[in-house]
């Protein structure tokens, strides 16, 4: 009965939000953020097509553009846009955006020529003099930023990719998973082979969608984000997500059950 009653509570706040979100377009802004988010992949990318799959419900239709980073600021003085999509912490607080819970977890670490992979592991600390390729305009932890690397701005995780493996620096700092997928296609030709992880990484960091509050129905769009949420978890969505994509996902964490009597 519990269980009963906790489904009917979940669709009858779905009525109240889809109510709430009737009218208008949900207008998202992203960038070139594969294998999350690019204009060429499958359903524009796995954080797009769970962003629908979790609206679908609610017959609500998302617009999703992608553009440069660099503009979200620009943007959203203009107020035209609802969600971010993707966001981590620092890009929350620098822009002001409401956040939705984790959806991924950002293993953020370093990508490395095949002969310097180091078993023991690389601390921020043995990074200190050493060359690392970054993406300008990305929101990395203040902590690695400051360890005293020396710091390589591109353009683009594929760029960086492929100058580490011309040599052009030590280190490419990039996500996992987005390294994982770029090397996957063997960026611009590169052998994926030549390029490893190199474990552990040296920040977890969550990443959220974004909602851009003083917009219409803000409130009400978050409230739908978090019930989406649970309710693609709960069927087993977000789990095939995870394994067709080969992403970092936010692992559930459940109190221990009682014990039953015998």
């Amino acid at each position: 009965m519990c269980v009963l009653w906790r489904y009917l509570w979940v669709i009858g706040a779905w009525a109240v939000c889809g109510a709430a979100l009737a009218s208008g377009q949900i207008r998202v802004f992203t960038t070139d953020y594969p294998p999350y988010a690019a204009p060429g992949l499958k359903d524009g990318g796995a954080a797009v097509q769970m962003l629908r799959d979790i609206l679908r419900p609610l017959g609500h239709s998302v617009h999703v553009d992608y553009l440069p980073w660099a503009r979200l600021a620009r943007e959203l003085k203009q107020q035209r846009y609802d969600l971010v999509l993707l966001a981590w912490p620092g890009d929350l607080s620098q822009h002001g955006l409401l956040p939705s819970s984790a959806w991924f977890v950002s293993r953020l670490g370093l990508f490395v020529r095949r002969e310097q992979l180091s078993k023991a592991g690389l601390s921020i600390e043995a990074l200190r003099g050493q060359s690392v390729g970054v993406v300008r305009d990305y929101a990395y932890p203040p902590e690695i930023l400051a360890s005293g690397l020396h710091i390589e701005l591109g353009t683009s995780d594929e760029q960086n990719l492929r100058k580490l493996a011309a040599g052009r620096f030590d280190y490419a700092l990039l996500e996992h998973a987005v390294g994982r997928y770029l090397l996957r296609r063997q960026a611009a030709g590169m052998q994926a082979d030549e390029i490893v992880w190199q474990e552990p990484a040296l920040a977890e960091l969550p990443i959220h969608v974004g909602v851009v509050p003083g917009r219409p129905n803000s409130a009400a769009l978050l409230q739908a984000l978090e019930l989406g949420l649970q309710a693609y978890k709960r069927d087993g969505s977000y789990r095939r997500l995870l394994l067709q994509h080969q992403l970092d996902g936010v692992p559930d964490i459940h109190p221990p059950r009682p014990a039953r009597r015998p």
